[in-house]
């Protein structure tokens, strides 16, 4: 599956525009450097960048794991234009393309990848929802069946 950006309209060549998301892009590479060198990350394999006080962790589709001494802030602008791109936690930048299942809930919800559970935070929730509907009808999935309400509460 290829990346949506968003660009604006005066720079768009191509006639082929998705509904209020952007275009598909070729451009699908990342510039970013690491220890001194400048490596090239296809972002189609970047599963989620995860925030580790003052650098980045990112978790690729291979299982490696690369870290940047940049702060996850820095990647958020320079992955603005990238509708697959959100930040569902502070902690948590998710490619869109590695969700498996998603529970909102009172306190935010859950976002299910592989093998691991991010907490999507209660401020971001709703926002987060609306891109994900955004990105599923973009992309040609059914909406209704992957984004369901959590119908018990846990009282602690």
């Amino acid at each position: 599956m290829k990346l949506l950006y968003t660009k604006p309209a005066a720079v768009v060549t191509s006639s082929f525009r998705l509904p209020s998301v952007g275009v598909l892009s070729t451009e699908t590479e990342m510039q970013m450097r690491v220890a001194g060198k400048k490596n090239l990350i296809d972002l189609n394999n970047i599963i989620y960048l995860k925030s580790a006080k003052n650098y980045t962790i990112f978790k690729l589709k291979n299982g490696r794991e690369i870290i940047s001494s940049k702060t996850l802030g820095i990647f958020e602008d320079e992955l603005k234009g990238v509708s697959n791109f959100v930040r569902p936690h502070r902690s948590y930048i998710v490619n869109f393309d590695y969700v498996d299942d998603l529970q909102f809930n009172c306190r935010g919800g859950e976002l299910f990848l592989d093998d691991e559970i991010i907490n999507i935070s209660r401020r971001k929730a709703a926002d987060f929802r609306r891109k994900y509907r955004k990105f599923l009808t973009a992309s040609g999935k059914n909406v209704s069946s992957t984004i369901r309400m959590k119908t018990k509460l846990r009282v602690s």
